[in-house]
């Protein structure tokens, strides 16, 4: 698989929109907000009080401390958020070739990082989150392996149950602010669900972690107010992931998996699905891209990866086996440790 490395000039536009678009995040909270550190369990926090609407909760989660979190709510209070500059920058990405998702999807992402859901640590899995590799790597991914009718969200259960903060109203009302014509899909218990979907189609499905073998058909995401589909090995895919942009008016910031992991994890869930099935081969399709990408550009984390699931157990040996069995020589070279 050959794919097109660009120039560094590109990767330096990439980074300078994650960095505005997260300090507009921060300040899209408003002037007058304050920012609050709290310790819990030996680490600290940070929160934003903004002022205060009727029915608006006082505080919001920005996230645990880091330096550079820190350095973006110094610059959150200093800024004046141009969006006009970040347009720019997003249109010469697209220029550069760098995908970007259609109209719906973009209008839904848009919403549900406006809501809040990726600052509540929601993050973007599947074809709309490897859309954004080509932007985090320095590549033109394969058109053929980005193309997709449907959007996946998913959170980690247990980070869902300790964050003190939650969306103001329901995922479900946030899909249908974007799109009116979202209903629910209802699961055997009829009063939950966790897949919504357009009459034309589009769907958007749900996803948190298994928590064993005794997983109930969904399982509640408190800060999300939604019900989700827990599946195995998606701990893997959640953990660490990235900020990345969404290549579409002035730029949507998203949570998305790490790359190494999301190709990783792309090889196990491939043979898990039926052989008819036409994802089997788009899971194989982006494992690969990522892992040519990977070897150029951080070959060591792409490495880590893998390293890490096979120490996961029989299965997880099992199942990357069989999906390396299949890439050529040169990526099954670039997963050995």
């Amino acid at each position: 698989m050959t794919i097109q490395r660009l120039p560094l000039a590109i990767h330096t536009n990439v980074a300078d929109l994650l960095d505005q678009l997260r300090v507009a995040q921060i300040a899209a909270f408003g002037d007058g907000a304050s920012f609050l550190r709290r310790e819990r369990k030996g680490r600290f926090y940070w929160y934003v009080r903004s002022r205060q609407e009727r029915g608006e909760r006082a505080e919001r989660y920005l996230g645990p401390e880091t330096p550079e979190l820190i350095a973006t709510i110094e610059a959150a209070k200093a800024a004046k958020v141009v969006a006009d500059g970040r347009r720019r920058i997003v249109r010469a990405l697209r220029g550069a070739g760098l995908h970007a998702p259609d109209e719906r999807s973009a209008r839904i992402l848009r919403a549900l990082s406006t809501a809040g859901a990726f600052r509540l640590r929601a993050v973007l899995v599947g074809t709309v989150a490897f859309q954004t590799y080509g932007a985090l790597l320095g590549f033109i991914l394969p058109f053929q392996a980005v193309r997709t009718t449907d959007l996946d969200i998913a959170q980690d259960y247990g980070v869902s149950v300790a964050l003190d903060d939650g969306l103001d109203s329901s995922l479900f009302e946030v899909l249908r602010g974007a799109d009116p014509a979202f209903a629910p899909v209802p699961k055997l218990d009829s009063s939950k669900s966790a897949t919504y979907r357009t009459p034309d189609g589009y769907a958007v499905d749900v996803l948190t972690t298994s928590r064993g073998d005794g997983d109930a058909e969904t399982s509640r995401l408190a800060a999300l107010d939604t019900d989700a589909t827990p599946l195995r090995f998606l701990d893997f895919l959640l953990r660490d992931p990235v900020d990345a942009a969404i290549l579409h008016d002035d730029g949507i910031l998203v949570r998305v998996p790490a790359p190494a992991r999301f190709a990783v994890h792309k090889l196990i869930v491939s043979r898990r699905r039926d052989q008819g099935d036409p994802k089997r081969r788009k899971d194989m399709e982006q494992a690969q891209a990522l892992i040519h990408a990977l070897t150029q550009d951080d070959p060591f984390a792409l490495r880590e990866a893998y390293a890490e699931a096979r120490e996961r157990g029989e299965t997880w040996r099992k199942l990357l086996d069989e999906a390396v069995s299949l890439l050529p020589e040169t990526a099954k070279a670039a997963l050995e440790v």
